[in-house]
């Protein structure tokens, strides 16, 4: 397994003469790279921001259903799921919000164009191949939405033939997934398809009704290369995913056991030319993602909110000099328009019914200075704005340099942006919540020093990072003596939060067959008055220990313990709301892969074996000890 954590940083970098002396170029064409973290591929001494890498074989250690449980092994992120599978899960990003955090699958956005954030607990069954995390204030490349971190997903297009996984199990669940794909020398063509399905539990607690979620998705993928400088790649896809949910109906802050559900789809299309001509490399992207929910009380329809996202992109890039003396500048451009649409059937308390639209225009660029083992990189971005917020400019900076040791010392600073979602500006909830359209962006700025270490069969990284917000959005509340009732709105801070922490990561190569990793984070997230941050866990820990026979091709098996400490919530049933302390919990897992053939295999897998009581949230019940089998077509 080569699970790596490399974090570099670059200062400002300005542009060296054209007629940078030539030297002989070095082949890194074995050497990994990676793509989140800049605007281009990069090679991982050439990273200039932090990240984190997730292969394959580290994936399969784990075969875990959601996306979201395999990066419980990177350090500076929080898990939270609101119950059972299937419920609210947000991904935290060195103690940021949910919707600080954007997705990429494929290098196409899918967070929700109506809440800015992903559900990731919606997100199953994908065909994954790798997965790079990048943490920090990512806005100068991304512009608004990454102002936490980027995660992208690749899913595996490089597959011959067919593939394809059954699971049964705990909670009356199973899933399924199958890929079918095939290449040739001008492209490839091929097909995705997954489905899961559970009973859950009852995330009241209460003994009522279980809170089931299903979904089901479909891809089809393809690209096609005339030359070695042209390819042409694309990417369509639908999802659908139901779930149940119990609510808070007599807001005295536990949930009661009432027949709620809703039902998501999503829309996702995604086009990207490649090439190189004249010296240039040319990279133009073009992606449409959309989201509907629908909310139903006792199956009777409540509300729907429809978001729709469109962006193009040009990023061309030109290298001067080397392998090991050049300059690389980038260029970006970047259209975005957003559309969102609210139908609701009360309107007892005004009219919820609305349409709203927002566009922007992002203009910058991103130099990337090498001089051995020296790295300077510079990235700066201006969004327009088109007058519904005030334009950002955002930017970022750093240096490294790689040691003779194999070590890297490393700094960098820089600054990012969060536009108000739709639902915090337009959002409406009889008789609970009121949007705010005069909501001010977010903008953070933050620094970060590390050293990086290369032993042998050991990569380790330790990082200490500072981050301040300014103009957080949070939800305030008050009690409406009209209705009886705790109204709520979207507000701004008038201070500045602060955020600070540790990261540690290790990746250890005990033997050709067994490998291990760790990660550890500790971190502080603070609001303008001192208080904790709901919903971000004090300190968080993750060991991973894998082995594969160096005899038996395809038997495998894993263990997995991730701890997540002790976090503040918030109890809103009391005015004002009270804090309430969630204890901390470990979770262990376990996975054995045993081939019957060349290519089927049976899988199984279990999950939280202590049976802890994992609460990320107040008053969601969520599942105990699961044990699950499986078949896998290799």
């Amino acid at each position: 397994m080569n699970y790596k954590t490399a974090l570099l940083s670059a200062a400002a970098a300005t542009l060296l003469p054209a007629a940078i002396a030539q030297e002989a170029d070095v082949d890194q064409s074995t050497q990994d790279t990676i793509l989140v973290t800049s605007t281009r591929a990069l090679s991982i001494e050439e990273v200039t921001s932090s990240f984190s890498i997730i292969d394959a074989e580290a994936l399969n250690l784990r075969n875990s259903t959601l996306i979201a449980d395999q990066l419980r092994l990177v350090p500076g992120l929080g898990i939270s799921r609101a119950g059972a599978q299937g419920g609210l899960t947000q991904i935290r990003v060195r103690g940021g919000e949910g919707n600080h955090t954007m997705l990429l699958v494929d290098g196409i956005e899918v967070s929700s164009p109506v809440g800015g954030e992903t559900n990731f607990g919606l997100w199953s069954g994908l065909n994954v191949d790798r997965v790079e995390i990048a943490r920090g204030e990512q806005s100068s490349i991304y512009g608004s939405g990454a102002i936490g971190g980027v995660i992208a997903v690749t899913t595996d297009r490089d597959a011959q033939g067919g593939e394809g996984q059954i699971e049964v199990g705990s909670f009356d669940s199973y899933r399924g997934n199958v890929n079918i794909s095939g290449n040739n020398d001008l492209g490839n063509i091929g097909f995705n398809a997954s489905t899961f399905k559970s009973d859950g539990v009852d995330t009241s607690g209460n003994g009522g009704q279980k809170d089931g979620s299903q979904d089901q998705a479909y891809t089809v993928y393809g690209s096609l290369s005339p030359s070695d400088n042209w390819e042409l790649s694309s990417l369509l896809g639908y999802r659908n995913a139901e779930v149940d949910f119990d609510s808070d109906t007599d807001f005295d802050g536990f949930l009661n056991d009432v027949d709620r559900s809703s039902e998501t789809d999503q829309y996702i299309v995604g086009f990207a030319l490649e090439a190189d001509a004249a010296g240039i490399k040319h990279n133009a992207r073009a992606s449409f993602n959309q989201v509907t929910i629908n909310t139903q009380h006792d199956g009777v329809f409540q509300n729907e909110t429809d978001g729709k996202r469109y962006k193009l992109a040009y990023l061309p890039s030109y290298k001067f000099g080397s392998a090991l003396k050049s300059v690389t500048v980038t260029g970006i451009l970047d259209w975005e328009k957003t559309e969102y649409e609210r139908v609701d059937t009360s309107t007892a308390f005004g009219d919820p019914n609305q349409q709203q639209d927002f566009k922007t225009l992002g203009f910058g660029t991103e130099v990337l200075t090498r001089l051995h083992d020296f790295i300077l990189n510079a990235s700066i971005r201006r969004d327009d704005n088109q007058d519904k917020f005030e334009d950002a400019t955002t930017w970022r900076v750093g240096a490294a340099y790689n040691l003779p040791i194999d070590g890297k010392v490393r700094a960098s600073v820089g600054t990012g942006v969060k536009n108000p979602t739709f639902t915090e500006q337009f959002g409406f909830t009889p008789a609970s919540f009121v949007g705010n359209p005069d909501l001010k962006p977010e903008k953070s700025q933050s620094w970060e020093v590390g050293y990086d270490q290369i032993l042998g069969p050991i990569t380790a990284s330790l990082t200490y990072f500072e981050a301040d917000l300014e103009d957080e959005i949070y939800t305030s509340f008050s009690f409406n003596p009209d209705t009886f009732a705790f109204n709520s709105t979207a507000l701004n801070r008038t201070g500045d939060s602060s955020r600070s922490g540790v990261e540690f990561a290790l990746d250890w190569q005990i033997m050709d067959s067994l490998n291990l990793t760790t990660a550890f984070s500790d971190i502080t997230s603070e609001n303008d008055s001192g208080e904790d941050e709901i919903r971000v866990p004090d300190q968080t820990a993750s060991l991973s220990l894998g082995w594969q026979s160096e005899n038996i091709d395809g038997l495998r098996a894993g263990l997995a313990i991730d701890y997540v400490g002790e976090q503040k919530d918030k109890n809103f049933g009391t005015f004002p709301a009270t804090d309430v302390d969630l204890d901390a919990y470990s979770l262990v897992s376990a996975n054995v892969e045993i081939p019957v053939s060349d290519r089927l295999s049976v899988t199984l897998r279990g999950e939280n074996l202590l049976d802890e009581k994992a609460q990320d949230i107040f008053g969601y019940h969520s599942t105990g000890i699961g044990g699950f089998v499986g078949l896998r077509l290799r």
